[in-house]
């Protein structure tokens, strides 16, 4: 029975002993004549995206990876990759063989010029992404699996020495660079933290805040007594009514582009290379570790999910290391 038949039907059961018998033929008829001119299709309560294109499924992706609480930032990275991906993609996603991943990092290289480690985050993207393809049944093998981890020289990467600092703070031109560089260096947050942070959530008395990082995990993370000197007398020089902590334009709160152009000014005043927001919370990890703090404390300060991560941010200074060979082996 067609849509148009039962949609009749309907009609005439609900109109039985209504109307007189006689009349029903002709209803039954003028009905039909009726929605002749139409198409009729049951209605669907279902929510669900029917797109397999490579976009559509792209998009079911991101998606995916944005319920299981992963960042904005995060997204937006992977969004970037694949989409570059998919431009140069001349074939369906489940006709990608081991192969055309080689081929497409191989050129990505060529073209491009980029280090191994930027090209081994691109084939870790793709493997997540095919991962999922072949876990939710859109394709029927992970041609990824076949890609081996692209080995790249892994330099460590040094914290501030305690000259760099104070000449960082001593390039600081205003209260809000020197409160900026002194809320880094002490909590150690992201950038994405600070911008979020409000004047409201920072407890003078106790010099603590709560922040939420990656996932919309809460951490609480201290200022020292320094810090909070900077801070308190940045806010005591505004007269807006801001809710943010640092302000950006006007009484905007500020961006994290602008606390990145900002730190990295600081640095070519004071003639420190490489001065970036990450790298105060590179410095914090390792300060804390020299003095004595655990790793796993160290963890619970920046909100790292696995305790590698955290190892991966503390640099180890020669000189520590023969204190340690001299304390323990000599």
């Amino acid at each position: 029975m067609d849509a148009r038949s039962e949609v009749t039907n309907r009609i005439l059961s609900a109109m039985t002993g209504v109307i007189p018998a006689a009349v029903m033929d002709q209803l039954e008829a003028a009905v039909l004549q009726s929605l002749e001119d139409y198409e009729i299709q049951e209605r669907s309560t279902e929510i669900v995206v029917r797109d397999g294109t490579a976009e559509g499924l792209l998009r079911k992706y991101l998606a995916t990876k944005r319920i299981e609480g992963k960042s904005e930032n995060t997204i937006q990275h992977y969004e970037r990759i694949l989409q570059g991906f998919l431009l140069k993609l001349d074939r369906r996603l489940y006709e990608v063989g081991t192969f055309d991943l080689r081929l497409y990092l191989s050129l990505y290289k060529e073209e491009r010029g980029v280090s191994n480690r930027t090209l081994e985050n691109i084939r870790k993207c793709l493997s997540s992404f095919f991962s999922w393809l072949a876990d939710e049944g859109f394709i029927p093998r992970n041609p990824c699996r076949g890609l081996k981890n692209i080995k790249y020289d892994k330099v460590m990467r040094k914290p501030f020495s305690p000259e760099e600092m104070e000449k960082i703070k001593n390039a600081c031109r205003t209260p809000r660079e020197l409160a900026l560089v002194g809320f880094l260096q002490s909590t150690g947050c992201r950038v994405s933290e600070v911008v979020s942070v409000d004047t409201a959530d920072i407890n003078f008395k106790t010099r603590e805040l709560v922040v939420y990082g990656k996932g919309g995990k809460e951490r609480t993370v201290y200022l020292t007594d320094v810090a909070a000197m900077y801070l308190w007398e940045y806010l005591s020089s505004r007269d807006d009514s801001s809710p943010a902590l640092f302000q950006g334009r006007g009484s905007q709160r500020i961006k994290k582009n602008a606390i990145e152009a900002i730190v990295r000014q600081i640095g070519q005043r004071a003639g420190v290379d490489t001065v970036h927001p990450h790298r105060f919370r590179r410095t914090l990890a390792t300060s804390m570790i020299d003095r004595g703090a655990s790793l796993l404390d160290v963890q619970r300060i920046l909100g790292h999910e696995d305790i590698r991560t955290t190892q991966v941010y503390v640099y180890t200074s020669q000189g520590n290391v023969k204190a340690a060979f001299e304390r323990y082996a000599a």
